[in-house]
Formats: structure tokens, C-alpha cells, sequence
């Protein structure tokens, strides 16, 4: 019903709701081995935590997540007729599509011999991912009647990255830069042309008055936005597949620095992004609610995996089998 349909969308997403159908769009991350001895009482329980979820021969917890994330994709469409562009079956679908690279990275760091400079070479294209979506929610502000997802927080997040994209991550307004991450904006741009073209074939608005173009526009932005942050870890694992990954070429403090600026993004970004969705969600829309908490689990699990292959030292000789040990002694309880 519209009504329980409006319970999916931003505020000015509602808007669109009362005026006509119902439109669902959802808005939607080392080894190293420093001195490391002064910090070890603060880093004791992170590590700890991080020990239990990890092995060197196996990552549980992002396989048990996708599972769950398939499993709610497998109930949905089940249990629900609807199979249109926006309904929740395929919003759970794109969860699900967004969990696989991150899952996929935690595997090929663990068997990567220089985490560090892998790091080092995808955490600027994946803040650089962030920033194209995120501009592109913001550009709607220059067509009349459009609006998309939660505009402070969009735009708070824009101005986080275009600080940290040139203070930290070493991006510059270059012909340089621009040659280095040509593969990243030639794929938010492909993903931005495909979005244009799935709104055009199957949108079905009319263009004969001004309401249903803009209604156009936001669509196009809306999905546009959605499918680039999607695939927002994507370049990550080109670049974890590529053989020269294993190359050590950045000094660790950089690194360091760049991992700590990176955790507080997503944390900050994705804190409203969902599990304020989720909470919001969780009466009218339980499974996208948990879509929604699946998500956001594996990418804090990303995000203190690297951190705490950047800050331990004898990470990978404490992460062998504590898994499951952990487990035989929860069950022994």
C-alpha cells in the first residue's frame, strides 16, 4: 500500500508518495608490524574481538553474513509477489551485491603479503566512489521540486570527503590524479549511463508537463546514486586482483592515517545510512530492516579488520584457529 510504502522512503521521498504510485528507492568497507608494544593494553580487547571473528584459513562472520543476506533475499521473494524495480525483494538483492566485494577483500587481504600497500592503493578510490554518489545526491539541489535521501547528511558527508580525498588520501585536481583513477570514474559514469537508461526504459513517466520530468530526474538520481554506492568497493577488488598488488610502495604511518580517517567515514556515513533505515524500517518492513543491520555489520567487521591488521603486530599468528576455539568453548557453555 502507499501508506506502508512511505515507511521505505526519505522525507522528500514521501512527497512523491502522496502524489502518485508508490516509488521505492533506497538510499542505500594489516598486516603490518610497527612498534606496537606502548598501545598494546588499549588495543587488547579491539584485538580480542577481532581474534575471535577471524582465522588466517577462514572469515566466518562475513560468510555467515552474506548467508543471511541470501537467506532474506530467498524468503522475500518467496513469500511476496511484488518483483517490480523498487520492490523489497530487490532492494535486498542490492544488500546483498554490496556485501560480496567486502567479504571478497577480507579473503584477499589475509592472503595478500602486503596489505599495507594494498590498502594504501584502493582506500583513496573507495572514499573517491563515496564522493561520485554523493555529489550526484547533491545535484539535484539545482532542479526545482527534486529532492533526494537526507540533504544535511549528504552534504555533510560530500564536504567529509573533499577534505579528506586531498588532505590525506593525496588526491589533487590533476590531469595525474585524473589519469590514475580514470577506472574509477569511467565506472561511476557506465553506472550512472545505466541507471539513466533502466529509468528511461522502465520508469514510465510522461514528459508532457513539468511534475513528471522532475519526477524523472529524481528517479535517475536516486538510482544513479544507489547502484555507484553498490559497487562503491568494486575498484577495491580490481585492485586487490592485480598482480602487482603485492608490491609494498607506502610508508605504514600514512596508511595508518588513512585507515583511521576511512573507519570514521563509513562509521559516521553508514550510522545514518543504516541503521537510522533500519530503525525506521524495523516495524513496517522487518527484512529490510535486517538488510539494512547485515550490511552495516560486515562493513564495521571490514573496517576493524583492516585497522587491526594496520595495529597488530602479530595479528596473523593470533587469528589461527581462535575462531574456533571460541565457538567449541560457546558451545561448551
Amino acid at each position: 500500500s502507499t501508506r506502508a510504502a512511505g515507511a521505505l522512503l526519505s522525507d522528500t521521498e514521501h512527497f512523491w508518495i502522496k502524489r502518485v504510485s508508490p516509488l521505492i528507492s533506497f538510499p542505500m568497507e594489516f598486516q603490518a608490524y610497527p612498534d606496537a608494544g606502548r598501545h598494546r593494553k588499549e588495543q587488547n580487547l579491539f584485538l580480542k574481538v577481532q581474534n575471535v571473528l577471524h582465522s588466517t584459513d577462514s572469515v566466518a562472520l562475513p560468510c555467515s553474513l552474506l548467508a543471511v543476506a541470501s537467506f532474506l533475499v530467498l524468503y522475500q521473494h518467496m513469500t511476496d509477489e511484488d518483483t517490480s524495480r523498487h520492490s523489497v525483494r530487490n532492494f535486498l538483492a542490492k544488500i546483498l551485491v554490496s556485501m560480496v566485494p567486502l567479504a571478497f577483500l577480507e579473503r584477499k587481504i589475509l592472503q595478500c603479503s602486503d596489505p599495507v600497500g594494498l590498502f594504501a592503493k584502493f582506500s583513496a578510490k573507495v572514499l573517491l566512489m563515496h564522493a561520485f554518489f554523493l555529489g550526484l545526491r547533491l545535484a539535484c539541489v539545482v532542479f526545482p521540486d527534486v529532492q533526494v535521501g537526507r540533504a544535511h547528511c549528504n552534504g555533510l558527508a560530500f564536504v567529509g570527503t573533499c577534505i579528506m580525498l586531498p588532505l590525506v588520501f593525496g588526491l589533487r585536481l590533476s590531469v595525474g590524479s585524473l589519469c590514475e583513477h580514470r577506472d574509477v570514474c569511467f565506472l561511476a559514469l557506465c553506472t550512472f549511463l545505466l541507471a539513466l537508461l533502466e529509468v528511461s526504459l522502465l520508469g514510465k513517466f510522461a514528459f508532457n508537463n513539468k511534475w513528471t520530468r522532475n519526477m524523472f530526474i529524481e528517479d535517475v538520481i536516486l538510482t544513479g546514486s544507489d547502484y555507484i554506492e553498490i559497487i562503491a568497493f568494486v575498484p577495491a577488488v580490481w585492485m586487490a586482483c592485480r598482480k602487482d598488488c603485492d608490491v609494498p610502495s607506502t610508508d605504514l604511518s600514512t596508511t595508518q592515517r588513512r585507515a583511521v580517517c576511512l573507519f570514521a567515514f563509513l562509521t559516521a556515513f553508514y550510522s545514518v545510512e543504516d541503521v537510522g533505515n533500519a530503525i525506521s524500517l524495523r516495524r513496517d518492513y522487518p527484512l529490510a530492516s535486517c538488510g539494512h543491520a547485515a550490511h552495516f555489520l560486515l562493513l564495521m567487521d571490514f573496517s576493524t579488520f583492516l585497522l587491526a591488521h594496520l595495529y597488530d603486530p602479530d595479528k596473523f599468528a593470533k587469528l589461527r584457529g581462535k575462531f574456533y576455539t571460541w565457538l567449541a568453548d560457546a558451545c561448551a557453555v
